[in-house]
């Protein structure tokens, strides 16, 4: 009778320890959380378009770049490859109406885009015409990052551009005078 107690006992640890291997050790897991484009609404996020112009001396290389997040939008100017900062132009912004931005950019396909390392830097390419680059920050840092073109390919961005480069420019008061002079 011991030999029997015995031998379903250690039938029964041995059930236990395989269930307990296929179950990953029998701690219990928390289910990941993923934060959603739009819940990016905190003061260390924003969204940024940038616009880099046609390759060209540096003395004549333009772009802009325009940052939004929940309490400013920042207009910036930028003259040669070191994107030295010869406008600076800073709009009130507010919590809600980032959060609206924010679900337009979503319906556009503000995060669609391939992420092939290949692809992941946009120098070089379209160097006759613009190149757009997208990007969603957190605490400064990129968290997404995309491209595309003025040439259309290759790109990165999988959004509607038009739409986007829209929503961006309609962020900024007076953004038609403020490039009036800029050659992209």
């Amino acid at each position: 009778m011991r030999f029997f107690f015995g031998f379903l006992v250690a039938i029964g640890l041995i059930i236990l320890i395989v269930f307990l291997m296929l179950s990953g050790n029998g701690g219990s897991k928390l289910p990941a959380t993923t934060k959603t484009f739009t819940s990016y609404t905190s003061d260390s996020d924003a969204v940024r378009l940038t616009i880099d112009g046609p390759i060209n001396a540096d003395q004549n290389h333009q772009g802009i770049q325009i940052t939004v997040d929940n309490s400013d939008v920042t207009f910036e100017q930028l003259q040669g490859y070191q994107g030295s900062v010869v406008n600076l132009q800073n709009f009130a912004n507010s919590q809600p109406a980032f959060a609206v931005f924010l679900h337009a950019l979503n319906h556009a396909g503000f995060t669609q885009g391939n992420t092939a390392k290949s692809l992941s830097d946009e120098r070089g390419y379209c160097s006759l015409g613009d190149r757009y680059i997208f990007e969603l920050l957190e605490n400064g840092n990129d968290v997404e990052r995309y491209w595309t073109s003025s040439c259309g390919s290759p790109k990165t961005y999988l959004g509607n551009l038009n739409l986007t480069l829209s929503l961006f420019e309609a962020q900024v008061p007076g953004y038609s005078l403020l490039t009036q002079n800029i050659h992209l």
